[in-house]
């Protein structure tokens, strides 16, 4: 039985799914498509790790949000079917609002593979498109769009499994998953009696998402509580890394890229190597004993 190809729109603000019609020959071909993303996305992912905002997968780890409403408008279309949605029209691509294109799995008759869509993707008979059309060039006469090459998540009940972060929440409103520091916590964590802003204007600047994780992680593990600035520097250099003290408090510096380490060091993500002796920033923060 061919299995139905919807898309997810933003349409007044809210959240639609909407069919999308193909005839019997395409119909084959996006399956086929979609059944090879499916494997390659799961290809060597034999972990799934609870997202918690503050580090990157290994090779073989997919993230997992679990939020049963959020993802419900997918799941129902299991249920539901094709008849229950409306047709999607893309007559007018401002209107249209497509944020992603989706359909279940052969394999998996409760998986739901997901690709993000962006703007760029729409094939608009307006722009002269050209498409090749047996060994000729023609132009494009209607509306269309193209698909992206590999999926951006995959959802398995109340959960959604993907790798990037980032291309998730231009689907989903997800930020309530995001932790990240609020304006008032950086302010608290700059204010500590540890600490030494050296150019507040600096510091500010340098406050974007990596650095607000990294202050959220520090403030949640009370490390600057249980350790004191001569406890601090003194683990700091017994990896290599100098921190500058100032008045008996540790500096931030003003550099951006330098401040990044110390902040990643305090959040425990900094590591000496074993034979070089480098210093490396971990993108895990899982033990291995």
């Amino acid at each position: 039985m061919p299995r139905s190809f919807f898309a997810l729109c933003r349409v007044n603000d809210q959240n639609v799914v909407r069919r999308i019609p193909l005839q019997a020959g395409v119909q084959g071909e996006i399956e086929q498509l979609f059944d090879q993303q499916e494997a390659a996305f799961l290809d060597g992912k034999d972990n799934d790790q609870p997202f918690d905002g503050k580090w990157t997968p290994d090779d073989n780890d997919l993230l997992v949000i679990e939020d049963a409403p959020l993802l419900q408008p997918f799941n129902d279309t299991l249920q539901n079917g094709p008849a229950a949605y409306d047709r999607l029209d893309v007559g007018n691509y401002d209107e249209a609002g497509i944020k992603a294109v989706f359909m279940r799995s052969a394999v998996n008759q409760t998986r739901i593979l997901l690709q993000r869509f962006q703007t760029s993707q729409y094939l608009a008979k307006g722009r002269f498109t050209l498409r090749f059309d047996n060994n000729q060039f023609a132009r494009l006469t209607e509306h269309g769009f193209s698909l992206d090459t590999k999926l951006t998540a995959v959802i398995e009940g109340p959960q959604v499994k993907f790798v990037s972060f980032a291309n998730l929440r231009k689907i989903m409103t997800i930020q309530e998953h995001f932790v990240a520091a609020t304006e008032a916590e950086v302010q608290t964590f700059a204010g500590h009696g540890h600490f030494h802003v050296e150019n507040a204007a600096l510091f500010d600047a340098a406050m974007d998402e990596r650095s607000r994780k990294l202050i959220k992680g520090v403030l949640a593990s009370g490390v600057l509580d249980h350790n004191d600035v001569g406890t601090i520097r003194t683990r700091a250099a017994d990896i290599g890394l100098e921190i500058a003290e100032q008045d008996g408090r540790l500096v931030l510096p003003g550099d951006k890229k330098r401040l990044k380490v110390i902040l990643n060091f305090l959040e425990e993500g900094v590591f000496k190597g074993s034979f070089s002796n480098a210093l490396f920033e971990t993108n895990s923060k899982r033990t291995v004993q």
